[in-house]
């Protein structure tokens, strides 16, 4: 008897345990979203499971413009905890038909030093075998000096009436057999969307006690003299180390950098300036999609020993990752990378998870903001998964943290985040796969590597080995190497770009 009460009240737990078990089914977590992938303002909107609404935990981070992400998370009995996350790209955007001033040129005053001589033999080359009336023949050019002035500090400068953007000024001497002409040059910048140009005002001083020679000189006219010896030979040595970075290739794809309608800046004796834009264009399938527009940041100012440097602001950095994610450069370069062959290929994938991935292909263009002294570049990207014969698209949300300025190291990036989402359909989202994310997870040094290397090879061929060049000058302006680093505040940040350059005779 006692066997059989046993028996009894076991199957008797059974039933009870069934009949609990059938009532106490939980509502899984889902969302269903009502967004789209770009808007002017965040409209990140889901509809949720309305049974277990009260204990879902919903976060937002959120750095508009820019890309957004909403996660939505529930805590389980056991301590683990299911989420599923949405990104969003929201603006205000950038215009292509209205260019951002997103970037500058920087020329030291070091450059200009540099091109005194080059200068001065042109200039030499060019008044050989000329000789006037009372001087005599040309014989050299003395003490040519170029310099970044603002009027202020050069109240000599009388025939210059207004230089509101300040000036490059040019003094020399010309030496001529009877007579050593002092001569002062000013140069300013005029700026239009298209071009930059200098107008030139000169003055050269020839004063003689002969009556005659005198008005022989007045008729000759010293600023006419000055101006005609200078403009092909001055004006256009510094147009050419003013203008934007030439347009360079990646992947068959040609990226350009134009003039906008920004102001030049001129610091006395230490460097002018002068800003520039990214051209861009727009996503056929989704004319939406732009970069997100911050407006102009900080910048860092040009180191003492560089003669060029060039400042990205988040803008000019956001329009140049839309770019190369527009016309399919970043998921080449993410296939080529060959992360999810490694990841597939890892011994302990293949013994212990039965899924595995494709390359990564980004849904919208990546986006840089700032964090702490460096950047966070965020990407939403898509991925399919295959487990046996059932596959699915997986949402893949990644931030790598990008740190500059180190010796070793100049450019570092290291995984900062990792989220994985499941689409049951393209507006339906499921969590899925936790284990698959710890296990990529680990595999952070191998990001670090091959977004490092990229980081830096794009740099390189961005503004390494450029030459510029003119054709009034024998020698050109080689870029040898680019020492990046990081101005941020807590909305905006600059990459700068300290460029060291040299002057070489042309080939």
């Amino acid at each position: 008897m006692k066997t059989l009460a046993g028996i009894v009240l076991v199957g008797l737990h059974v039933v009870g345990f069934l009949v609990l078990a059938s009532h106490c089914q939980g509502t899984n977590l889902e969302v269903t979203l009502n967004a789209p992938l770009a808007s002017p303002s965040l409209a990140l909107d889901a509809e949720l499971p309305a049974a277990i609404v009260p204990r879902i935990e919903t976060t937002l981070e959120q750095d508009a413009p820019g890309l957004a992400r909403r996660t939505w998370s529930v805590r389980y009995r056991g301590g683990y905890t299911r989420s599923i996350g949405a990104a969003q790209l929201v603006g205000p955007f950038q215009d292509p038909a209205a260019r951002a001033c997103s970037g500058r040129v920087v020329v030291g005053q070091r450059l200009l030093d540099a091109f005194a001589a080059p200068v001065r033999d042109a200039l030499e080359a060019e008044l050989r075998g000329e000789g006037f009336v009372g001087i005599g023949d040309f014989v050299r050019v003395n003490a040519l000096q170029l310099r970044w002035a603002q009027l202020a500090s050069h109240p000599e400068d009388k025939f210059v009436k207004a230089a509101p953007y300040g000036y490059v000024r040019v003094t020399a001497t010309l030496e001529f057999e009877r007579v050593e002409v002092p001569l002062v040059v000013a140069l300013l910048p005029e700026v239009n969307a298209s071009e930059i140009k200098f107008a030139i005002l000169a003055r050269a001083e020839l004063a003689f006690g002969n009556r005659f020679v005198q008005w022989v000189s007045d008729k000759l006219g010293g600023d006419k003299l000055a101006t005609r010896f200078t403009r092909r030979q001055i004006d256009d040595a510094i147009v050419t180390a003013l203008q934007p970075p030439p347009p360079f290739e990646v992947g068959g794809q040609t990226i350009t950098f134009a003039y906008c309608d920004g102001v030049p800046e001129v610091v006395e004796g230490t460097y002018g300036a002068l800003p520039f834009g990214v051209v861009i264009g727009r996503v056929e399938r989704d004319p939406s999609v732009l970069p997100p527009l911050r407006g102009a940041a900080e910048k860092r100012p040009i180191a003492p020993t560089a003669a060029l440097a060039i400042d990205l602001d988040l803008d000019a950095l956001n329009a140049l990752l839309y770019e190369l994610w527009r016309t399919g450069y970043l998921d080449k370069r993410l296939a080529d990378a060959g992360l999810d062959h490694r990841f597939n290929t890892d011994p302990i994938v293949t013994e212990f998870l039965s899924v595995r991935i494709s390359a990564p292909r980004l849904a919208l263009p990546p986006v840089l903001a700032p964090r702490g002294a460096g950047l966070r570049l965020a990407a939403d990207a898509r991925i399919a998964l295959a487990d046996g014969t059932t596959s699915t698209v997986g949402r893949v949300w990644g931030g790598i943290d990008f740190g500059f300025g180190a010796e070793v190291e100049p450019v570092s990036a290291d995984l900062g985040a990792l989220e994985l989402s499941c689409e049951r359909t393209p507006t339906r989202l499921v969590p899925c796969y936790a284990d698959l994310v710890d296990a990529l997870r680990d595999r952070g040094a191998d990001f670090h590597g091959e977004l490092t290397q990229t980081f830096a090879t794009l740099l390189t061929d961005i503004f390494v080995e450029q030459r510029l060049s003119d054709s009034a000058l024998p020698v050109e302006l080689v870029i040898k190497r680019a020492s990046p680093s990081v101005i941020t505040s807590a909305r905006n940040a600059s990459l700068h770009l300290d460029l060291d350059a040299e002057l070489v005779t042309k080939r």
